[in-house]
C-alpha cells in the first residue's frame, strides 16, 4: 500500500513553488497559485463550512475583492470584457485558497528554502541573459529582463532577497550555516536587482532595510543588527565597484535627467517622461476627481494631448502614469485611490497584529516578511504601475495569503 501524502504537502509544496519559481521561468509566479487553487476547489468537503477566518484575515480579502472589483468595472467600461476577468478571477479565487490553508497549513520552513531559491534563481537567469548579451553589457545598455520586464524583475527579485533575511532570527539547530543561506539569498536578490537596472527598487531596498534592522533592535540583537548592517552596505558597495553595471552612471544620468525637465522640459527621457506623464495623471484627477476616467478614458485623453503636442509623442508608449497612486486616482478617481490604499494597508496591519500577538520568533518573521510585501509595493509603485502587471498581482496576494497560512502556529515545523 502507497505511503500516505502528508496533510501539509500541497500547501507546503505549494509555498516553496511560488517564490522557488517566480523569476526563473515564463510566468513561473503562476504555478503555485494554480496548484492551490486546483487543490482547494478539489478539497472544497475539507474545509467549506467548517473553517472561521479571523476578521483580520477577512479585512485583507476584503481590500483585495475591491481591488478587483475596481478592475472589473473599470475594464468593463472600457470595453476589454472577457480580458478584464483574469486578474480580478485571480484575486477573488485567493479566498478558497484561505480556507484550505488554514485547514491544511503549510510548513513554515518551506517559504524560506523557496525565497533563497527563487532569488538564487533570478541572479542566475541575470548572468545567463548578461552572458548572452555580452556587447550591450560591456556597453552599459544591459538590463537583465527575465520572463517579465526589467523593472518588475529587478523589483520581485529584491524583494524576494529581503524577505529571506527576514528570516534571520528562525532558530535553528545549525545557525551559522542557516544564517549563511539567507544571506546568500539576500546578496543574489540584491544582485539580480542590480542587473536589471531598475532604479525604483532603492528606495524600497533602504525601506525594508530599516523595517529589518528595527525588527532585529526590537529583539534584542544588536549584535546581528550591525552583522546584517556590515553584510549589507558591503556587498551594496562592492555592487557599485563592479564597472559594467554601470551603477553610478546610471544615478549621474538620473540627475541629469531631472535637470533636463526643469530645465528645458526634455521629456523623452526616462525621468523625464515620467515627470510628463505623472502631471498628465494629476491634471486627469482633478477634472474627474470622484470616479476617474477609466482605462480606455485614459488613453483618449493622453491621445489627444499628443496629437496637440502637449505631450512628448514617447507617451504613447505606455497605457498607465508609471506610477500607482495616480494610476489608480486618474482611473478610477478617489474611490480607487482609496481601495488601493487599503490594499496596501489591510496586510500590513493583519501581519502587524499577528506580529505584536505572539512571542514565538519563527512567527514574528513571517508577519516581517508580511509586511515589507506592501512596503515594497508601494514604494515600487512611486515609479511605476507595478500591482496591475501579472507579475505583481499574483506575487502580491498570494504571497500574502501563503505568508499569512504559514504564520499559524500549526504549521511552524523549522
Amino acid at each position: 500500500m502507497p505511503a500516505r501524502l502528508p496533510d501539509h504537502f500541497w500547501s507546503s509544496a505549494a509555498l516553496f513553488l511560488l517564490p522557488a519559481l517566480s523569476l526563473v521561468l515564463p510566468s513561473g509566479y503562476s504555478y503555485a497559485p494554480a496548484l492551490l487553487i486546483i487543490v482547494s476547489l478539489v478539497n472544497i468537503r475539507l474545509w467549506w463550512g467548517k473553517v472561521s477566518l479571523p476578521k483580520e484575515v477577512w479585512w485583507m480579502y476584503g481590500s483585495f475583492a475591491l481591488l478587483a472589483l475596481s478592475w472589473l468595472v473599470d475594464g468593463w467600461l472600457s470595453g476589454e470584457r472577457g480580458s478584464a476577468l483574469e486578474k480580478p478571477l485571480k484575486i477573488l479565487l485567493t479566498l478558497p485558497c484561505l480556507f484550505y490553508l488554514a485547514k491544511r497549513p503549510p510548513q513554515a520552513r518551506w517559504l524560506w528554502h523557496g525565497l533563497v531559491v527563487g532569488a538564487i534563481g533570478a541572479a542566475s537567469v541575470a548572468v545567463y541573459q548578461a552572458f548572452n548579451s555580452l556587447e550591450a553589457f560591456r556597453a552599459g545598455w544591459f538590463r537583465a529582463q527575465g520572463f517579465t520586464n526589467a523593472i518588475q524583475f529587478g523589483n520581485l527579485a529584491l524583494l524576494l532577497g529581503m524577505m529571506a533575511l527576514c528570516g534571520w532570527l528562525v532558530p535553528s539547530r545549525q545557525k551559522t550555516l542557516w544564517r549563511g543561506w539567507l544571506l546568500v539569498g539576500f546578496l543574489s536578490g540584491l544582485f539580480a536587482s542590480f542587473l536589471s537596472g531598475s532604479r525604483g527598487g532603492w528606495l524600497a531596498l533602504i525601506l525594508l532595510a530599516g523595517l529589518f534592522l528595527a525588527y532585529l533592535a526590537f529583539a534584542g540583537y544588536w549584535r546581528s543588527v550591525l552583522v546584517v548592517a556590515i553584510v549589507g552596505i558591503a556587498g551594496s558597495v562592492a555592487v557599485l565597484q563592479i564597472p559594467q553595471l554601470h551603477i553610478k552612471e546610471r544615478v549621474l544620468l538620473a540627475k541629469q535627467e531631472v535637470a533636463g525637465y526643469s530645465s528645458a522640459n526634455i521629456a523623452n527621457t526616462s525621468v523625464g517622461a515620467r515627470f510628463q506623464m505623472w502631471q498628465f495623471g494629476w491634471n486627469l484627477y482633478r477634472e474627474k476627481p470622484l470616479f476617474g476616467w477609466t482605462q480606455l478614458g485614459y488613453m483618449m485623453e493622453k491621445k489627444k494631448e499628443i496629437d496637440a503636442k502637449r505631450l512628448d509623442p514617447m507617451q504613447a508608449e505606455f497605457n498607465h502614469p508609471h506610477n500607482e497612486l495616480l494610476d489608480a486616482a486618474s482611473k478610477r478617481g478617489t474611490v480607487g485611490l482609496a481601495i488601493l490604499l487599503l490594499a496596501y494597508a489591510a496586510p500590513f496591519i493583519a501581519f502587524a497584529y499577528r506580529f505584536n500577538s505572539s512571542t514565538d520568533m519563527r512567527v514574528r518573521a513571517i508577519c516581517i516578511a508580511g509586511m515589507s510585501i506592501p512596503i515594497a509595493y508601494a514604494a515600487y509603485g512611486l515609479t511605476q504601475s507595478f500591482l496591475p502587471h501579472n507579475s505583481g498581482t499574483t506575487m502580491y496576494v498570494y504571497a500574502l495569503v501563503f505568508l499569512w497560512s504559514a504564520s499559524n502556529l500549526k504549521s511552524q515545523d523549522t
